[in-house]
C-alpha cells in the first residue's frame, strides 16, 4: 500500500507505520484488534496493560500517529480515534540449529509492519474508501504552513542576496586613504636681545639675593646663653654664735 493511498488531503486520515518489527503478524493482529475503533487515551490504556511483548512497539506507532496529527495537521489528541490498524509480514531473517545425524533444522524468525490511522471526529471529513475532499482545517494548517515555509526561503534568499551586496560593495570601494599626519608648527626663535638690555632686565627684576645667617651650632649657643646669663649669688655662710660664758659665781663678800 502506497503512501498516497492514505494522504491527508484525499482522505483525511493521519497514518504512522513502523517497518521490520521482530514479531510475527500474527501475533501484532491480536492486539490491533482490542484498540481499533478506540479514541487514543483507551487505545493507550489497553496497551498498557496487554500481557504481550509486541504492544510495546504498538504503543510507540500509536504515539507517532499522534504527533503527526497535532504537529503537521493541528488536530486536537482529544479528538482523534484510531480509525484502521493492521500489521503486513515482513521479511522473514532464516536461522538454523544444528539437529542429529548432522542434520539442521531451520529456524524462522518473522517480522511484521504495522500501520496506525486516526481520523478526528470534529474535521467533518468521510471516509468510506473512496477519494474525499481535504476537510477546512486541513486547508487552513496546509495554507499556513505554506507560508512558513515560503517566508523561511524568502528570509534565507534575503540573507544569501545580502552577503553578495555586502561582498560586491567591498570589492568596488577603493581602499580608504588615511589622513596625512600632521606636523606641528615649528616654533618661531625669540628675538635674540642684546647683552645690555638682558643685563638691565635682570638687574630690575631680581632683588638683590639676601644672604641666609649662618646658623651656630648648638654648642656655641650653649655657650652664649651661659655667657649673658648673671652668676648666681651664693648665701652668706652665718657664723655659729659664741658660746655664752657662765657667770662667776658671787663670792660671799659681794653677796653681804
Amino acid at each position: 500500500m502506497s503512501a498516497e493511498r492514505f494522504s491527508y488531503a484525499k482522505t483525511g486520515l493521519v497514518r504512522a507505520e513502523a517497518k521490520h518489527v521482530r514479531s510475527s503478524a500474527r501475533k501484532a493482529r491480536l492486539v490491533l484488534a482490542d484498540i481499533r475503533g478506540r479514541n487514543v487515551l483507551d487505545a493507550r490504556k489497553q496497551l498498557l496493560f496487554s500481557p504481550r511483548a509486541v504492544a510495546k512497539d504498538i504503543e510507540l506507532v500509536l504515539r507517532s500517529a499522534v504527533t503527526n496529527a497535532e504537529v503537521n495537521h493541528g488536530l486536537s489528541p482529544d479528538d482523534l480515534v484510531i480509525h484502521e490498524a493492521f500489521a503486513n509480514e515482513g521479511v522473514t531473517i532464516k536461522r538454523f540449529k544444528p539437529r542429529a545425524r548432522g542434520r539442521a533444522s531451520r529456524i524462522n524468525k518473522r517480522t511484521t509492519h504495522i500501520t496506525i490511522l486516526l481520523r478526528s471526529l470534529t474535521s467533518g471529513a468521510i471516509v468510506d474508501g473512496t477519494e474525499t475532499a481535504a476537510p477546512a482545517a486541513k486547508a487552513s494548517s496546509d495554507s499556513a504552513r505554506a507560508k512558513r515555509v515560503a517566508a523561511s526561503k524568502q528570509a534565507e534568499a534575503n540573507v544569501e542576496t545580502g552577503a553578495a551586496e555586502v561582498a560586491e560593495s567591498t570589492d568596488e570601494k577603493p581602499a580608504a586613504k588615511k589622513p596625512a599626519a600632521k606636523k606641528p608648527a615649528a616654533k618661531k626663535p625669540a628675538a635674540k636681545k642684546t647683552e645690555a638690555a638682558a643685563a638691565d632686565a635682570t638687574t630690575e627684576k631680581k632683588p638683590a639675593a639676601k644672604k641666609p645667617a649662618a646658623k651656630k651650632p648648638a654648642a656655641a649657643k650653649a655657650d652664649d646663653a651661659t655667657a649673658t646669663k648673671p652668676a648666681a649669688k651664693k648665701p652668706a655662710a652665718k657664723k655659729p654664735a659664741a658660746p655664752k660664758k657662765p657667770a662667776a659665781e658671787k663670792t660671799d663678800e659681794e653677796k653681804s
